[in-house]
C-alpha cells in the first residue's frame, strides 16, 4: 500500500528525470525555471477523483520531490483549498527532514491559480484586483513555498465573459498581475482552461502576462487539439507550456478504461463511450507489442514525442507515493532508458490509431466544467 507518512519512503533513489525550462523565454522580466518534464498535477491530492487521506496526499507530494519531480500545480479550487494546504505540508515537512530531503523542497516549482469561484476572493468577484489578491494571498498562506514567493500564477478557467472583467482597466485581475509581478510575489504569469479561443485572446493581449499557458486533455495519445494554432501562438510569444491531462483522465493511466471511470469523483459523471472504447483498444495493443502504454503517453506528452519549444512538462495527477513511483518509471522507460523503442513504438501506434485520434470532433473534449460540479 501508499506509504502514510511523509517520511515513510527514502530519498536514496531519486531519479536524473528530463528537464526544461518554464517561463517566457528572450525576456528580461525573469529568468525561466528549471523544471522536470514530469510534474505532478494537485486536482488529485484535493480529492476530486476520490478519496485520499491527508496521510497519503503528503507522503505522495513528499515522494515525488524525492524522485526528482521539481514541479507542482494545483488551485485553490481542488477540494477548496484542501490539495494546496497538503503540498504546503509536505514541503514543509521535507524542508525540517534530516533524512537527507531537507533542502529539496527549496528546488521545487509551485504554480497555483485564481480566478475560481470560493472564499479566497475575499467577497470579490473572482477576476477582479482585489479578488485576484485575496486569492493569492491564501495560496501562499496554505502552500508556504520555501523561497515565501510564488513561481507562477495563473488565471483557470476563464470564459470570454470572465476576460472582459479580467483585462478592466484599473479594476481588472491583470493589474494585480501586473503588481504581483513588479513587487516579486510572483515571478510568471499565465492561464489554464481548455478552451483555445479563451487561451488565444489571453497569450495575444497587449498586457503581454502570458509566461505559462496550461492546456486541458488536448496533447496526448486520444486527444491533439492543441496542434497546431495554439502550440504556434505559444511559441511565437515566447511562453511555456504545461500539458494538464497527459494520462487523459486515467484512460491512459494502464488501468482498464471502464473501471477508471468508474471509481467516484467526477469521473463517473463524464459520458464518453467512444473515448473509453478506443483507449481500451489502444491498452490492448500495448500489451501485444509488449509496451509501457504511461510509457508511450509520456513521451508523447512531455518527452522527445511532444514539441519542444512550448511544451515544457506535462502534469500527472497521482495520489499515492506508489502511483507517483510508477509514473516516474514510466518517464524514465518511454523518455530515457528506451527512448528510441519508444519513438518507434509511437510511429507505430499513429500508423494503427492516428486517423481515428485525429478523427475525433474537436467539440468533443471531454472534461469537467468547475461551475456545474462541485469539485
Amino acid at each position: 500500500g501508499a506509504p502514510t507518512s511523509a517520511m515513510a519512503s527514502v530519498s536514496s533513489a531519486r531519479k536524473v528525470l528530463p528537464s526544461c525550462l518554464l517561463g517566457r523565454r528572450a525576456t528580461a522580466r525573469a529568468l525561466p525555471s528549471l523544471v522536470s518534464r514530469l510534474g505532478l498535477g494537485g486536482v488529485g491530492l484535493g480529492e476530486v477523483y476520490g478519496a485520499v487521506s491527508e496521510a497519503d496526499a503528503v507522503a505522495c507530494v513528499a515522494r515525488a520531490v524525492e524522485l526528482g519531480v521539481t514541479l507542482i500545480d494545483t488551485s485553490p479550487n481542488y477540494g477548496g483549498g484542501r490539495s494546496e494546504e497538503r503540498i504546503g505540508l509536505a514541503l514543509n515537512e521535507l524542508g525540517r527532514s534530516g533524512s537527507g530531503s531537507a533542502g529539496l523542497a527549496g528546488g521545487v516549482t509551485l504554480v497555483t491559480k485564481c480566478g475560481d469561484p470560493g472564499p479566497q476572493n475575499g467577497g470579490h468577484s473572482p477576476f477582479s484586483r482585489e479578488g485576484v489578491h485575496h486569492s493569492l494571498r491564501e495560496s501562499l498562506r496554505l502552500l508556504r513555498p520555501p523561497r515565501g514567493r510564488l513561481d507562477f500564477l495563473l488565471l483557470h478557467d476563464p470564459s470570454q465573459e470572465d476576460l472582459d472583467e479580467f483585462f478592466a482597466d484599473g479594476v481588472g485581475g491583470f493589474e494585480a498581475f501586473r503588481e504581483l509581478l513588479a513587487d516579486g510575489t510572483v515571478v510568471g504569469t499565465g492561464v489554464g482552461v481548455r478552451e483555445h479561443d479563451v487561451l488565444l485572446r489571453f497569450i495575444e493581449h497587449p498586457s503581454d502576462l502570458a509566461d505559462v499557458v496550461l492546456t486541458v486533455n488536448d496533447w496526448n495519445l486520444l486527444r491533439r487539439y492543441a496542434e497546431p494554432e495554439l502550440f504556434a501562438a505559444a511559441e511565437g510569444r515566447g511562453a511555456s507550456v504545461l500539458n494538464g491531462g497527459p494520462l487523459y483522465l486515467g484512460l491512459l493511466s494502464g488501468m482498464d478504461p471502464a473501471l477508471s471511470f468508474s471509481q467516484g469523483g467526477v469521473k463517473s459523471g463524464l459520458k464518453c463511450p467512444e473515448l473509453i472504447d478506443l483507449a481500451t483498444r489502444v491498452r490492448s495493443w500495448c500489451h501485444r507489442e509488449g509496451l509501457d502504454l504511461r510509457a508511450l503517453a509520456l513521451h508523447l506528452a512531455a518527452g522527445p514525442g511532444a514539441p519542444d519549444p512550448p511544451i515544457a512538462s506535462a502534469l500527472v495527477g497521482a495520489r499515492f507515493a506508489s502511483e507517483i513511483e510508477e509514473l516516474v518509471d514510466s518517464m524514465l522507460l518511454g523518455c530515457v532508458t528506451e527512448v528510441e523503442r519508444y519513438a518507434t513504438a509511437l510511429t507505430a501506434f499513429e500508423s494503427v490509431f492516428g486517423a481515428e485520434v485525429r478523427a475525433f470532433d474537436t467539440l468533443n473534449h471531454v472534461y469537467y466544467n468547475k461551475n456545474e460540479m462541485e469539485l
